[in-house]
């Protein structure tokens, strides 16, 4: 109970008293992405149009895009609504029905009454119009401010039309059956050697729009993973996000081993891979898609920032949205069960001692415990196992500058030949099988032997017996024409 209160009052939230003994065996920490290892505040750095801009003008796929995002709980998702918002400059957006969300992949919907969206547009253009040309006549135009004259008519309306729209990776073009072509994976393979996540934008079946945003890491974070390091807990970064983000991610906090473009399932399979090994797992993370590998975990440590989902699954909730609170639990963990094992201590030398004198061991010496004896050293170890306890308030957790102190001169950026990708769960698929002895490889060759000369001899056999057959059925059929003859 100490131990829990004093974990609130430094911002981490234990939900009882089992995770905080597990904690301090923890030796693999997994790290998500978006949202933990990062701000998880993603802001749009390029929107690229493609096809043929007359039939599906920019607009069109801003209100188009935006509205399908709108219904995202991804924080990519929000960043994308939030951008196609601005640029329209209207808080109005289209109908969207259908809508299908895959965690590790994209979306799928169905959008509709854009044209009102474009309407309203259009409204707005046209009274900054105004605007700007009354301005610019009286001359209240400054010199730094745009008298830009946009025209609108390029945007006339058009007949309602519902608009079939996938956002997402490149997996999820692929099974959606939509093309990416060679110079369109270049262009997003250039932004997430920048460390950017790029997303593609499909309307109706056709490849319109790549969208390249950015989210910034934590800037505690690669101290964060040092620390860890150095207590002798491997760090590991699973994400959904594609190999080449995810590396570059990894290089600025220092994680050596990636695991990039995995699924849900995936995490809880590779949570499970880890206990099967016999280690103790903590999975930190922030999302939805995240909820079924924090339950999995040993301990599941949540971001207090995250969705209410990841939350409830998880065992620690770090408030203050400060990753060092990571090293801060496993620190409380030690120290709390390091005072359990002073408790059990100090009840153990009142039985030691107490014991054989009640029982009359000492009693030749004159030795003889008395009722009232007994009973004040009954008192007298709750009393000592209680404010030992009581002892744990006066717990600190490791202050950041002094973290900072300690890791000075030792953290040095990793290169990306030292970093290790992986794709979902090839690891476990690519198992390498056992390496057999020399007695063993001799053993099978000898059995695959007689396994093909017996079935020689028995191909050979049926051969004979056909044969045989054969040249029965002929003097058969001779004597029967023989017969037939006479």
């Amino acid at each position: 109970m100490v131990g829990t209160g004093v974990g609130a009052q430094n911002g981490i939230l234990i939900k009882g008293g089992e995770p905080l003994e597990i904690t301090h065996k923890i030796k693999t920490v997994m790290f998500d992405k978006t949202g933990t290892i990062t701000h998880g505040v993603p802001k749009v750095m390029r929107m690229l149009i493609l096809g043929d801009m007359v039939h599906l003008a920019l607009k069109k796929v801003l209100a188009i895009v935006g509205t399908a995002e709108a219904n995202s709980e991804h924080p990519l998702g929000m960043a994308v609504t939030k951008y196609c918002k601005e640029e329209l400059g209207t808080e109005a957006l289209g109908y969207c029905a259908d809508f299908q969300a895959v965690p590790g992949c994209g979306i799928n919907c169905k959008v509709s009454n854009i044209e009102a969206v474009l309407l309203k547009t259009e409204e707005n253009v046209s009274l900054r119009n105004e605007e700007n040309t009354y301005r610019t006549l009286t001359g209240e135009m400054s010199s730094g401010e745009s008298s830009l004259i946009i025209d609108s008519r390029s945007e006339g309306a058009v007949a309602p039309q519902v608009y079939s729209v996938l956002i997402g990776n490149r997996e999820w073009m692929k099974r959606n059956g939509v093309d990416i072509s060679a110079d369109v994976d270049d262009a997003m393979s250039n932004h997430e050697m920048k460390g950017q996540t790029a997303i593609l934008v499909a309307i109706d079946g056709t490849l319109r729009g790549m969208i390249a945003i950015a989210d910034t890491v934590k800037p505690e974070a690669a101290l964060a993973v040092h620390t860890l390091k150095n207590m002798g807990v491997d760090v590991v970064l699973i994400t959904g996000d594609n190999h080449k983000t995810a590396k570059a991610i990894a290089t600025q906090v220092g994680i050596q081993k990636v695991f990039a473009q995995v699924l849900p399932s995936h995490k809880v399979a590779k949570v499970q891979e880890l206990q099967d090994k016999g280690q103790k797992v903590a999975m930190v993370g922030d999302g939805v898609n995240d909820s079924p590998a924090l339950a999995k975990a040993d301990v599941g440590i949540a971001i207090g920032t995250g969705t209410d989902v990841a939350i409830e699954a998880a065992d620690v909730v770090l408030i203050r949205n400060d990753l060092l609170d990571v090293v801060a639990s496993i620190d409380l963990s030690k120290k709390t069960v390091w005072r359990i094992r002073i408790n059990f201590v100090f009840a153990l030398i009142y039985n030691l001692v107490g014991i054989p004198i009640a029982a009359g061991v000492f009693m030749p010496l004159g030795v003889v415990l008395e009722p009232w004896m007994g009973s004040a050293a009954m008192a007298a170890s709750s009393v000592s196992v209680v404010v030992s306890s009581l002892l744990l308030k006066l717990y600190k957790k490791p202050d950041r500058e002094k973290v900072e102190a300690m890791a000075h001169g030792q953290m040095k950026p990793l290169t990306p030949s030292q970093i290790s990708v992986h794709f979902g769960l090839d690891d476990i698929r690519r198992k390498e099988s056992p390496r057999l002895s020399v007695w063993d490889r001799i053993s099978r060759v000898s059995q695959v032997s007689l396994s093909s000369l017996t079935s020689d001899r028995r191909s050979n056999h049926s051969e004979t017996a056909e044969v045989q057959q054969d040249r029965l059925s002929l003097l058969m059929l001779g004597k029967d024409e023989e017969d037939d003859f006479l």
